[in-house]
């Protein structure tokens, strides 16, 4: 954030003046409903043993140094946040809270993960999901929504678990400050820090500078797309969901692998499937688009084949808007939405993927970008929770955070001990497994999931559905495990 200094103030050029605290209004797009309440938790399993100390001094200096915003304290200013960021931080000020525990044992013990290697072998569920999984490498104390934090409680909290051969890195940090791909840039600030070098430069942005064109309510309300549903339509969207509930309240969170291999092969039979129905000028699919497929036809195997489904992918501006240059990281959210309409329990898994891709295709035209910034802004304005979904259909939201850990490294911070070679050491790559969950508690998860990472072979997804529909999913992996059905 650009500032300037006078006297004993401090003036940002997107606040106020105060005697002692910079305010900084959050932008529109970090702060629509429910966002502005979400806590990110992250779980990155690193297999090697890192070093305490250094990781947690290196992030004293991120934040002193380089990303002050990190030591605010994020406040209501009547129904809008705002950062409280101090002119400079006291020696009792905390900057972020570290916690850490060690486990007398290895990782496999705990049986919280597959053991062995998981690139040849087929679709499966881990032995654990996201929850058992956050009650193991996080402490019992700490805030998982905004409305539970303490106090003046910072807005970085990390948890170490050092097992013998690995340690699990958690990290909780609230929503409205970064989406994943900002978490990501976080986190390879923070490394290059520890590396004993200067992290780029954040990208920082007006407060308006991605709200979007002025449109038409005709324009915000463009049916099938990202959009303002009206007043009828909000208390109407919810009736499809009651039937679903009155049939089954009960849902199962699993923690689904895709081997890599499966899912190119799947792709390529896609691929001839749909060039022989549309022609050598059918859209290229990408594992991306298989992995949607695959997840949306899970979830609705045991739902009416007539059903229609609105069926969203959020989609990281980042590279694709003239202010949010790919090589320039940038702290906070920059997501779209691209929006497919189609009765997915009747639609074969080719479809699927390829009605996903040509929305995808649209929304990553320039003109809809921009288009889907002045939703945003409308959204936030009106302060209606975000929910892609036509009124009468039901919804499923894929939420794809791969991208964002391409270049997650935590090498530097890796234990050189004596009997490594120091060369060796000093190059050593340690690419992490990541794990983690992104929205309010207690709300049904059976209506989105997550692609979490691609690692070890293949891509860990955060799945659920009603014990019914898994018990199919599960019967499904076993009759036909290269899904020839679907």
């Amino acid at each position: 954030m650009a500032t300037k200094t006078k006297g004993k103030s401090a003036v940002t050029t997107d606040g106020d003046v105060h005697s002692d605290v910079q305010i900084i209004p959050l932008k529109p797009l970090d702060q629509w409903r429910p966002l502005e309440n979400v806590r990110s938790l992250l779980f990155l399993v690193v297999r090697e043993i890192l070093d305490e100390k250094a990781m947690r001094d290196s992030l004293d200096r991120l934040i002193r140094d380089h990303l002050p915003i990190l030591g605010a304290r994020i406040e209501f200013k009547k129904t809008d946040l705002e950062y409280r960021l101090p002119k400079s931080f006291p020696p009792t000020y905390s900057l972020f809270e570290w916690t850490s525990k060690t486990v007398e044992s290895s990782l496999e013990d705990t049986n919280l993960l597959p053991q062995g290697s998981h690139s040849d072998s087929a679709l499966s569920f881990a032995p654990s999901n996201i929850p058992e999984m956050e009650k193991e490498w996080t402490p019992s104390s700490w805030p998982v929504e905004r409305k539970y934090e303490k106090p003046n409680a910072p807005l970085l909290f990390v948890h170490i678990t050092k097992y013998t051969h690995t340690t699990v890195v958690a990290l909780n940090i609230p929503h409205c400050v970064a989406d994943q791909l900002g978490f990501a840039s976080l986190i390879n600030a923070w490394m290059s820090v520890l590396n004993g070098e200067a992290p780029p430069e954040f990208l920082e942005l007006g407060l308006n500078a991605l709200d979007g064109p002025k449109l038409s309510q005709k324009e915000l309300r463009m049916k099938g797309t990202y959009r303002i549903l009206s007043g009828r339509e909000h208390a109407t969207k919810f009736i499809p969901y009651i039937s679903e509930f009155a049939r089954c309240s009960k849902e199962i969170r699993r923690t689904l692998f895709l081997p890599t291999e499966v899912v190119d092969e799947l792709r390529q039979r896609c691929m001839e499937k749909l060039k022989a129905k549309y022609g050598e000028e059918a859209a290229t699919l990408s594992n991306a688009d298989v992995i949607t497929a695959i997840l949306a036809k899970f979830a609705y195997l045991d739902r009416s084949l007539s059903k229609m489904v609105t069926l969203s992918t959020s989609l990281n501006m980042r590279g694709r808007h003239p202010a949010l240059p790919a090589d320039k990281p940038y702290l906070h959210n920059a997501l779209s939405f691209a929006v497919a309409r189609l009765p997915i329990a009747k639609t074969p898994l080719a479809e699927v993927a390829y009605q996903n891709r040509l929305a995808v295709n649209e929304e990553l035209q320039l003109k809809n970008i921009e288009r889907s910034l002045a939703v945003t802004k409308e959204l936030y304005k009106r302060k209606y929770p975000l929910h892609v979904v036509e009124p009468s259909d039901l919804s499923y939201a894929i939420t794809n955070w791969c991208g964002a850990w391409r270049v997650i490294d935590f090498g530097p911070a890796v234990v050189k001990t004596e009997d490594s070679d120091l060369t060796a050491g000093a190059n050593t790559r340690a690419v992490p497994l990541v794990f983690g969950h992104s929205f309010q508690r207690n709300y049904p998860t059976r209506f989105s999931s997550q692609i979490m990472c691609k690692a070890d072979g293949g891509y860990w997804c955060d799945f659920t559905t009603i014990p019914k529909t898994m018990a199919k999913v599960e019967s499904l992996l076993k009759s036909d495990p290269k899904l020839q059905s679907l």
